[in-house]
């Protein structure tokens, strides 16, 4: 074994990943040429690899959609590709060369179709069964900026924990998504999911709604009872959505709960043992709500063991493109429309524009301009309403005859955001460049492919140290 040099190890382990028969692995250039394929895809494509390799995937695979699977350096998971007869379910990540995304890498995620039906028929209906469909996943989480980067690291640690936890933040920021994806991720994933959202729950079932009901607890009730959301959710976690609209006697029946880890029916004297992770979300400010006396303080602190506060989409500005692109596809896939992208004009409004009803406000627009606009690439010019006009939220199409001159002259309030948002992407673009050439001008005015002295006069512009 010592003669066998580290580097021979290696190569000989990637050979044998990349050869596994039962996993598919697959290296598509940005302009849609197959670079490499192993022998699953041999088999599946019935050729050998010298026919493939070379070849446009979109003339050997048609139904992939080259421009939807393909053409971005989105990573995608869980997709269902048709080649031939075959079925397969795929992810796509992409790859890079010295930082220049050159194309994306295709690999199954089981053998066959029979092999993913057969784990979604084992597994998936025991997180299923309590929920409204499938359960988001940390895939579904986006952001690549400092806020959103700490949101994912503490995921991660509240993932590994059965602690309580808190998640909070403003309407449309994404706590379910959160939630489910910390649910997803944890050992309890096997579990069941429960949710219960106490604002929508009328103020006098919630008890039972909650605790369940011993038989003939009531008049109108089940004769042989009927468990409530805590016993459902023994062994895995209950996510108590819109905790802050939960009512005061409530709260102190929910605090007794937590803290003795057993309910009791109503109607019954009989005290039930329960192993149940608790996940509480709200947009409200409990620590006001606590000043007020309309929130227990005891409470507060057992559900606040652990917390995450989602940030609000103005404060995470670069990562809107990310979202608006997610958002895309997935209102493509529903509307079966071809839209493939934005305008760079419509993308720096989106960019610039608050968003107080965060992600779910940016969904609702993307969903309009996608009704709308015909055309593939998103102009938001071609709307009478847009978000960031004073005239209204709604998104309207214009009339053909009435469009906006390309020459048209946003207000004042929008040319101060847009100079500012581009002000900012130059500065942030410079400052990586610098730091990534250890503070050389000459070698990061080179990566920036401008010259030197073009450099020195846009840091001056932007009031960024010199020396």
């Amino acid at each position: 074994m010592c003669e066998i040099s580290r580097e021979n190890i290696v190569l000989n382990l990637i050979s044998n990943m990349v050869e596994n028969s039962h996993e598919g692995i697959m290296v598509v250039s940005i302009t849609g040429e197959i670079l490499f394929c192993n022998s699953y895809f041999e088999r599946i494509l019935e050729k050998p690899a010298p026919e493939i390799e070379g070849s446009s995937i979109e003339t050997l695979m048609p139904q992939c959609t080259f421009e939807l699977h393909f053409k971005s350096a989105k990573a995608q998971w869980g997709k269902t590709l048709t080649i031939g007869c075959h079925q397969i379910v795929v992810h796509k990540t992409p790859f890079y060369v010295e930082a220049k995304w050159m194309g994306s890498i295709l690999r199954t995620a089981f053998p066959t179709m029979e092999a993913a039906n057969q784990f979604a028929e084992r597994i998936l209906p025991r997180k299923l069964s309590l929920t409204d469909g499938k359960l988001h996943t940390c895939m579904d989480i986006i952001g690549e900026t400092e806020p959103m980067l700490l949101v994912k690291k503490m995921a991660r640690k509240a993932s590994r924990s059965i602690s309580n936890l808190l998640v909070t933040g403003e309407s449309g920021t994404g706590k379910t998504i959160m939630v489910e994806a910390i649910h997803n991720r944890s050992s309890r994933s096997h579990a069941p999911f429960v949710k219960v959202n106490c604002a929508a729950i009328p103020e006098n079932l919630l008890e039972s709604e909650l605790f369940g009901y011993a038989p003939g607890a009531f008049t109108g009730a089940n004769r042989e009872g009927k468990p409530g959301k805590f016993e459902a959710a023994n062994g895995g976690t209950l996510f108590l959505d819109e905790i802050g609209d939960m009512p005061l006697y409530m709260q102190a029946k929910m605090l007794q709960a937590i803290q003795d880890r057993r309910i009791e029916r109503v109607g019954s004297n009989t005290f039930i043992e329960l192993d149940v992770r608790i996940i509480a979300a709200t947009n409200r400010d409990l620590k006001a709500m606590i000043q007020a006396g309309t929130f227990r303080e005891d409470l507060y602190y057992r559900l606040k063991v652990l917390e995450i506060n989602m940030p609000s989409l103005r404060d995470i500005k670069t990562d809107i493109p990310r979202y608006a692109e997610g958002l895309l596809v997935k209102i493509t896939q529903k509307l079966g429309t071809t839209h493939r992208g934005f305008t760079p004009e419509s993308m720096a409004k989106i960019m610039a524009y608050h968003w107080p009803g965060n992600v779910r406000q940016l969904e609702n627009f993307i969903e309009q301009a996608a009704n709308f606009i015909q055309e593939d690439i998103i102009d938001v010019n071609q709307l009478t309403k847009v978000p960031w006009d004073k005239s209204g939220a709604d998104a309207q199409i214009l009339h053909p005859t009435m469009r906006l001159n390309d020459d048209s002259n946003p207000t004042d309030d929008l040319n101060t955001a847009l100079n500012n948002l581009i002000e900012d992407t130059e500065k942030q673009m410079i400052s990586m460049a610098l730091i990534k050439c250890n503070g050389n001008k000459t070698k990061a005015a080179e990566l920036l492919e401008i010259n030197r002295t073009v450099l020195y006069k846009k840091m001056k512009r932007l009031n960024m140290a010199l020396k």
